[in-house]
């Protein structure tokens, strides 16, 4: 795993992840971003996965990715309706389905931001300990860690540091 400072939206990988609701809408934060990018597409393939799944939170489920440079976008789905507290908890079973998703997809590479620190409200210094946690000894994938937030990508890269 390694963490940079970037725009996901255009990072190049199989599979972008995005902090999602249950519900399939994508309003604001990297789920806004990725809609901008990707086209509206993404969104309404997501409302009619999530119409045809009811996924819970900590699972994933996938669409295709539009127009940004990967085949798939994970929606990790943080919190069940738009703009709720998530927790870390929440925040490390998300983690633990994309990665069996990209196993079960025989995925290589994947981008993911900063699950639920968002308008998730989880503080950033306990989701950068999941992400090391649960992504830090993998090495079937090449992940990298891919946000705006100066601060959440120093947590990431100080724990892998030490």
């Amino acid at each position: 795993m390694k963490a940079q400072v970037g725009d996901l939206t255009q990072f190049e990988a199989e599979v972008l992840v995005n902090a999602a609701n249950g519900q399939g809408y994508m309003g604001g934060g990297v789920a806004g971003a990725l809609r901008r990018r990707g086209g509206p597409e993404i969104e309404a393939e997501a409302i009619r996965v999530c119409r045809e799944t009811n996924p819970q939170t900590g699972q994933v489920y996938v669409t295709g990715a539009g127009k940004t440079p990967a085949r798939f976008i994970y929606h990790a789905v943080t919190m069940l309706h738009p703009a709720e507290r998530s927790s870390p908890e929440i925040v490390e079973q998300c983690l633990y389905s994309v990665l069996e998703k990209a196993r079960e997809q025989g995925i290589t590479t994947i981008g993911i931001p900063a699950l639920g620190t968002g308008v998730g409200r989880v503080p950033k210094a306990e989701v950068a300990e999941k992400y090391l946690k649960v992504l830090g000894p993998v090495t079937d994938i090449e992940i990298t860690v891919l946000d705006i937030d100066r601060e959440f990508i120093k947590l990431v890269n100080a724990g892998l540091k030490s």
